[in-house]
């Protein structure tokens, strides 16, 4: 993950957090899920560079997972910007907007009245969708897969090539 792609990952979960005065990590990672998907499936690609595994409870952005949980490796300014209370997060500052495209904010914005309040079992419910229950059948990783993800967000099957070639050419480019 480069500089940028780590910094604009913690300016959109400041921005969250500051909507919010803060939240436990559930009702954020299932936020951002439904942020990138939308993300995904009107303009093709995500809206933060971060794979999501199907874990037990749904959808959970690996790398933001794992920084959270203390792996300072893959974002080693967290701490510095986000206050990690046990389950619950509190922001330090307020997100720097030039981060964040206005197209962002409004999905943001969306995501987070729809399913900020949602009870667990509810927000357990709505990402338990085929794409989650497909990666949770294969071993090792349980990564969900970007087509699928586009797919269970409502993305034609054209745009999904289209969606898979995009990410060839930045894997490409990476490389």
């Amino acid at each position: 993950m480069t500089n940028i792609e780590q910094k604009k990952i913690i300016e959109v979960v400041l921005y969250i957090l500051n909507k919010t005065g803060g939240m436990d990590y559930y009702h954020l990672f299932k936020i951002l899920y439904f942020a990138n998907q939308r993300s995904l499936v009107e303009w093709g690609q995500l809206m933060t560079a971060n794979r999501f595994c199907a874990l037990p409870h749904g959808p959970v952005p690996t790398e933001l997972y794992d920084a959270i949980k203390g792996n300072k490796n893959i974002l080693p300014h967290l701490s510095d910007d986000i206050h990690v209370v046990d389950y619950y997060l509190l922001p330090k500052r307020s997100a720097d907007m030039e981060y964040l495209s206005q197209y962002d904010k409004e999905v943001l914005d969306e995501c987070i009245a729809q399913y900020s309040k949602m009870s667990f079992s509810d927000l357990e419910k709505t990402s338990h969708t085929e794409c989650w229950r497909k990666a949770r059948t294969k071993s090792g990783s349980h990564v969900i897969d970007v087509a699928d993800m586009a797919r269970d967000g409502g993305a034609s099957e054209d745009f999904i090539v289209y969606i898979n070639e995009m990410i060839a050419v930045d894997e490409a480019f990476r490389s």
